[in-house]
């Protein structure tokens, strides 16, 4: 008997909790309160969010309960749980939704953020060490969510760059995939500059590595004889301390 009169009870306290409050109605959320709680929803995920708004999307919207009975035109309501980072995926909000300052229910909001920019991809395969030309490459826009950072986003960046790896055609171009492309290399001959506040001088020289703008290459002097360490400034062109 106790226990008859247990389930009894359990099934009266949620025949209680699934009526709706006095003067309302459980029907399904009307779209008009779907789109102004979607609406509280985003402002509330993007409200701190580091990307310009034109960058991000709000997806797949969900709603619980469905059938909460929501006052008669605009409602006031209060942030009871907001996302604790602006990183984009799925996110959740709590709202309490109130009449005359007092609360009526909560809703339960969840959607995704996603982060949309350029990305670069090749438009057929490319080798290691192959210098990436504009008719290998192509830009476009797309959800870039769930990649990576490092992207290369501008195909300027790309074009002159030495692969450092193989890549199939369609493969998304990152930073850390290119290299500098070699000015200066192993046994070429090369201009070698030297300056200072007064003078500058000038001596034909021929290098004993390869290297890209800006890097130290060793470079052997033809007038002097000599072998010197100097700084890759262009195509050929080398620079050199007194």
């Amino acid at each position: 008997m106790p226990l008859r009169m247990a389930r009894l009870f359990m099934v009266a306290v949620l025949f209680c909790l699934a009526r709706p409050l006095p003067g309302q109605t459980a029907d399904r959320i009307a779209a008009p309160d779907l789109a102004a709680l979607e609406n509280i929803f985003s402002e509330v995920v993007l409200k701190d969010s580091p990307w310009p708004r034109e960058d991000l999307q709000i997806a797949n919207f969900s709603v619980r309960p469905l059938t909460m009975a929501l006052p008669a035109g605009a409602f006031d309501y209060r942030i009871t749980q907001k996302p604790n980072d602006s990183r984009p995926g799925k996110k959740t909000v709590t709202a309490a939704i109130l009449t005359e300052g007092l609360e009526q229910g909560r809703v339960k909001m969840s959607g995704e953020l996603r982060l949309f920019g350029t990305v670069v991809s090749t438009t057929k395969r490319l080798n290691r060490n192959e210098i990436i030309s504009s008719d290998d490459i192509t830009a476009r826009r797309q959800d870039i969510s769930m990649l990576d950072a490092g992207l290369i986003n501008d195909p300027e960046q790309a074009v002159g760059q030495k692969l450092k790896l193989s890549l199939p055609a369609g493969a998304i171009l990152y930073a850390q995939a290119l290299d500098a492309p070699p000015l200066v290399y192993r046994g070429e001959r090369v201009t070698i500059m030297a300056k200072s506040q007064a003078i500058q001088i000038t001596a034909p020289g021929e290098a004993r590595n390869s290297g890209a703008l800006g890097e130290m290459v060793r470079v052997k002097n033809l007038t002097s004889r000599r072998e010197i360490q100097a700084r890759v400034l262009g195509a050929g062109v080398v620079e050199a301390e007194f």
